[in-house]
């Protein structure tokens, strides 16, 4: 009876966690593709906290690498693609968030009054900013900015606006994403995070 019992315990258990790991969803992206092929792609992916491990939000950003082309009608439409193999990506804690979710929900115009956040590495510096803009268009930009400690590498810049409704749910899962940087899952709860956080602070690939 008693064998039978933490059988069935181990199975619920093996099934809520094969639940979890198809239930969880750590990424959001946004891509804003447009005719001239100057739009970028933005991607958030969450790591919560685990044990000894600080939780983090990984953002990670693309260019536009090709415009869309042919139609769904001629069964020849080609969907705009952008440029994952140079992306830049920099990790989120849970100070850095907390500076940027009053951005999101309108409560700051921008990060430290325009200074940003200052992210140093052994080989690299990247200034991160949030900023609401109103010209050419009303939104939230997001910029990084990342320059090689080396003199003869170039500084990388990639920006993406986002609308009042992006931003205002950006804002929204964020703050709930704050819960996950602090105290993380429950234990029982299976997570297998994706590549994006290879590396603490990567910089573009090429």
């Amino acid at each position: 009876m008693n064998n039978g019992t933490n059988a069935s315990g181990t199975a619920q258990k093996a099934f809520d966690n094969d639940v979890a790991a198809h239930t969880f969803r750590p990424r959001l992206s946004f891509y804003h593709a447009n005719g001239k092929g100057t739009g970028s792609a933005a991607q958030f992916e969450v790591v919560p906290a685990c044990g000894d491990r600080d939780g983090a939000v990984f953002l990670t950003l693309a260019q536009q690498k090709s415009v869309a082309s042919g139609s769904a009608e001629h069964g020849n439409r080609q969907h705009a693609t952008f440029d994952w193999q140079n992306r830049v990506t920099v990790k989120l804690n849970f100070s850095d968030l907390c500076q940027m979710v009053p951005v999101f929900k309108g409560q700051a115009a921008t990060i430290g009054d325009g200074k940003g956040l200052y992210h140093d590495s052994r080989n690299t510096t990247t200034l991160i900013n949030l900023t609401r803009q109103s010209e050419p268009y009303t939104g939230l930009a997001l910029e990084v900015s990342r320059r090689g400690k080396a003199e003869s590498e170039q500084a990388l810049r990639l920006r993406i606006v986002f609308n009042a409704a992006e931003a205002f749910g950006l804002g929204a899962v964020l703050e709930q994403v704050l819960g996950l940087l602090a105290f993380g899952i429950p234990s029982d709860a299976f997570y297998t995070p994706g590549p994006a956080h290879a590396e603490a602070e990567p910089s573009a690939m090429g």
